[in-house]
């Protein structure tokens, strides 16, 4: 087994050492601060963009199987760009809240923050507990509160599976209480549970109050958690169905041009008169642009790193020669990151709006 100093291992400790001892400073710098008391505003269905009621669309015909109905549209105005849908059956006690957003923030080499869509059902109890099931995709970095039960469901894309989990947990909380059956009732909701939240995290040293007064800010504890949670792949939730076999894919392609591809290409340029450094180089650097693609669109959390452990340790345990001077593992990161932010940005449905705003 050789881990030689190259490129790849140079460039990927820069970038760790940038995203350490850089992330925190710009994170302090670039995260907004949380609103103590939000800004609701109602939006009406026929305000909605194009994209906006096309993506709703599948979620009212599958809801409205359900007998759930859409009760009202909102965003928070002073904080983010989510637009909500909340849906609600009289006949049962559950609500559900299906979110678009589109969030922008980059910090250094780390990937833009946010998830383009978010499903969620929602319960309360008369001890005033909560119970939340959702398909966030991010593991967040807040605390989650004592009276909060959350069941994380990434995968889980259709509404009545995810209300079959919900009610099977729901059904060992003690006596759940009545949705709002109002869009006034929604934001009153809505503002006590935010300043409850926020009640919990300031208690918890995870937020502080702003020089403003009119705002919280972060503390650095759950920008270190972020931190860590982006040099840590195994954080992040992934379908192990769509995991595998992309990961051995970026594995085998980069290990199969290093010991048989790239020396076979080397040995019919040099047949040819063609210069059979560049012909190997060629396929090594095809291979492991491969790679990175597959990686980037199979698994779009924590690139950056599954590159790493997919192309560069494997190709260092079983090429027995060395790779020569291009860092091949950077390109492949780089081709993961382009296809991970083309595939979110096609997924997109406030973006076009909020450029025309």
């Amino acid at each position: 087994m050789r881990f030689p100093v190259d490129a790849d291992l140079a460039v990927f400790v820069y970038t760790v050492g940038k995203i350490v001892f850089g992330g925190l400073p710009q994170l302090r710098r670039s995260v907004p601060g949380i609103p103590v008391h939000y800004q609701v505003e109602e939006v009406s269905s026929a305000a909605l963009s194009q994209e906006q009621a096309a993506f709703y669309e599948p979620y009212d015909q599958k809801l409205a199987a359900m007998s759930y109905w859409p009760l009202c549209n909102y965003r928070v105005t002073n904080y983010g760009h989510n637009l909500m849908r909340v849906y609600v059956n009289p006949a049962e006690t559950s609500k559900c809240v299906v979110m678009i957003v589109e969030q922008k923030l980059k910090v250094g080499a780390m990937r833009p923050v946010g998830s383009t869509s978010l499903m969620s059902f929602h319960t309360w109890f008369t001890d005033n507990t909560l119970l939340t099931t959702r398909n966030m995709q991010l593991k967040s970095v807040l605390d989650c509160p004592p009276y909060q039960t959350v069941q994380e469901c990434p995968y889980i894309k259709e509404p009545a599976e995810m209300k079959r989990k919900h009610d099977a947990r729901a059904a060992s909380m003690g006596c759940p209480v009545a949705p709002p059956a109002s869009a006034e009732a929604v934001f009153e909701q809505l503002h006590s549970e935010h300043d409850r939240f926020c009640g919990y995290q300031l208690a918890q040293g995870v937020f502080k109050p702003g020089p403003d007064g009119k705002s919280y800010v972060m503390t650095d504890k759950p920008y270190w958690r972020g931190i860590r949670n982006h040099l840590n792949p195994f954080v992040h939730r992934f379908y192990a169905l769509r995991f595998l076999p992309a990961a051995l894919l970026a594995i085998l392609l980069p290990v199969l041009a290093a010991l048989s591809w790239a020396p076979a290409m080397a040995s019919a340029a040099r047949g040819v008169g063609f210069p059979p450094d560049f012909a190997a180089e060629a396929v090594m650097l095809a291979s492991y642009m491969v790679a990175g693609a597959v990686i980037g669109y199979a698994l779009e959390q924590a690139t950056f790193v599954w590159v790493f452990l997919l192309t560069y340790i494997p190709v260092r345990i079983f090429a027995p020669t060395s790779l020569g001077p291009l860092p091949y593992s950077a390109f492949a990161g780089f081709v993961a990151y382009s296809v991970e932010q083309a595939k979110k940005r096609r997924r997109a449905v406030l973006l076009p709006q909020l450029e025309r705003r």
